[in-house]
């Protein structure tokens, strides 16, 4: 993790917040004393991971966590006062917060900055698989589609069409997509 984004009314706080994610080797770090401010900050640095520390401006910081936690891909990590723990985890680990009770060890902050930075990695492997499956899936989309378009215009059977974008794509050492591409684009001209 390289992004960090501080959510916290308490200065004191605040600093000791951004020194330890400094310690932590994060090198972006944005401050923000509201919660509008700190959504303001998501917009503009794309943190990685988000600090809350609850309360903040009299709220508990639970509905802005799982705000953060709903329409971005960081991770969230809400402090809240011991006494709320066990009531704040349970409503907002649904949405993925980390929640973690104050006061705050070194230790258990440590421990929640490397929670989070593993499922920060798990997201991004996650993403990847997507990426790659959805590009498949388009080429099958495209292959399909031209296969349709040799059968109508070149009379050709579905296996003839296969073989016929299979062997070009070999031929050429092309992926099949970008056979499927070049058939559908001079046939629709």
């Amino acid at each position: 993790m390289e992004r960090g984004l501080i959510i916290s009314d308490s200065p004191k706080a605040m600093k000791f917040f951004e020194e330890f994610l400094e310690d932590f080797g994060l090198t972006s770090i944005h401050l923000a004393a509201t919660p509008s401010d700190g959504l303001r900050a998501l917009l503009d640095d794309d943190p990685e991971v988000v600090i809350i520390n609850g309360p903040i401006r009299g709220e508990s910081g639970a509905s802005l966590a799982e705000e953060i936690a709903a329409a971005n891909r960081c991770q969230v990590i809400l402090f809240v006062k011991a006494e709320y723990m066990e009531d704040m985890t349970s409503r907002v680990e649904k949405s993925g917060v980390i929640c973690v009770s104050k006061p705050i060890s070194k230790n258990m902050f440590w421990g929640a900055l490397s929670f989070a930075e593993a499922a920060q990695n798990r997201i991004a492997m996650a993403n990847r698989t997507i990426q790659k499956l959805q590009k498949k899936l388009e080429e099958m989309r495209l292959v399909s589609k031209a296969k349709s378009i040799l059968m109508q215009e070149k009379q050709m059977t579905e296996p003839e069409a296969h073989h016929y974008i299979e062997k070009t794509a070999m031929d050429r050492r092309v992926p099949r997509g970008q056979i499927a591409e070049e058939i559908i684009d001079f046939y629709q001209d």
